[in-house]
């Protein structure tokens, strides 16, 4: 055997020795330290996800659910009811301000939930609130938020409530107030006046808005994924096209109140 081949089987064997040396501490480090804290870690995350959830489920859901009914509403209508008592000289500023306040409502609510999710690992819930703020900015101006429009709403909202409140029950006559002052918060007013677009040009705000109450449907099947407190029939995603209302949505939310009822 020549002096080469005897320095290339050390070479070998200290290599191999020295892989094998890390191999064997890595995988050691692998399955008795990172791996176990990993799924520690990932369960208390876990845990913490459900009890967050858990508080704000009542909250998550109304404010959901009640944004999504009210765009159902005005776009398989084609906002009747508004148009019905603006005709009739009625009360179509009902309409005008509470929907204001369902967008606003849920605004508050989701901005709190991001708060309360930035140290959790919570990408789904994270994902369905960003396809929310994305469709809420989807297109040209109307019924459109940018989304630091939306904080800045979710976020003056919040303020308003009193320290010791749920920031998440934002309650209407809370918001009436607020609209009533001499001055109400300017992003407020915009707010409002991009409502009553949304009420008075629904052609136009067609899949801006049926963009906005489909992504809502997802967030609801998260927050209340056991169907526990809204029926299936009731979180049907609105379709513009025609044949797919007739066939599929129609059936379900027949009971359509008179159009001059307040919904």
């Amino acid at each position: 055997m020549s002096m080469d081949d005897v320095i290339k089987l050390m070479t070998s064997a200290v290599l191999g020795g020295f892989v094998g040396s890390f191999l064997g501490g890595f995988s050691k480090f692998l399955w008795e330290r990172w791996l176990p804290d990993w799924l520690t870690w990932r369960r208390e995350q876990h845990i913490r996800q459900r009890q967050l959830l858990a508080t704000q489920r009542d909250p998550a859901v109304r404010a959901v659910n009640e944004l999504q009914e009210r765009l159902w509403v005005i776009l398989s209508s084609k906002a009747a009811n508004y148009h019905y008592t603006r005709e009739q000289q009625g009360d179509e500023e009902y309409y005008v301000e509470s929907t204001a306040f369902l967008v606003a409502q849920y605004l508050a609510w989701s901005e709190l939930m991001r708060r309360q999710i930035a140290a959790l690992d919570y990408n789904d819930l994270s994902r369905l609130l960003d396809d929310v703020s994305d469709a809420f900015a989807h297109g040209g101006p109307g019924f459109q938020f940018y989304r630091l429009d939306q904080r800045e709403i979710g976020e003056r909202l919040m303020t308003q409530m009193k320290a010791d409140a749920d920031a998440a029950i934002f309650r209407y006559s809370d918001f009436r107030d607020i609209m009533a002052t001499p001055k109400p918060p300017e992003r407020l007013l915009v707010l409002r006046n991009r409502s009553q677009y949304l009420l008075e040009h629904v052609d136009r705000e067609l899949e801006r808005a049926t963009r906005i109450q489909n992504a809502l449907i997802d967030l609801l099947d998260f927050v209340d994924a056991k169907r526990l407190w809204v029926r299936p029939d009731r979180r049907t995603k609105f379709s513009a096209n025609e044949e797919a209302l007739h066939r599929g949505i129609e059936p379900t939310r027949k009971k359509l109140r008179a159009p001059h009822a307040k919904r």
